[in-house]
């Protein structure tokens, strides 16, 4: 990747840290807040994902979406679907 896009991608990550700051501090689903490396790993993906809250991931409306720690999501739809059986 160049160094160029490397850096894009990285004031983009600051900007979407500052909106969380300000607009979603906490996971949904575990009530947690946010930390910085969430959304700004050292390497790797980052840590957060979104969960649509009505289930519907056709449902795009941002009244639907909201931020999640990926362990979180993954967790809740384990126990969503062993709950389904």
């Amino acid at each position: 990747m160049s160094n160029e896009l490397s850096q894009h991608k990285q004031r983009l990550k600051y900007h979407l840290w500052s909106m969380i700051e300000k607009h979603q501090p906490i996971c949904h689903l575990c009530q947690q807040p946010f930390i910085r490396t969430d959304v700004l790993p050292s390497r790797g993906v980052d840590n957060l994902t979104e969960h649509h809250l009505d289930g519907d991931h056709m449902n795009m409306r941002i009244e639907n979406r909201v931020l999640v720690h990926r362990r979180c999501h993954k967790s809740h739809h384990t126990k969503d679907n062993v709950n389904r059986r």
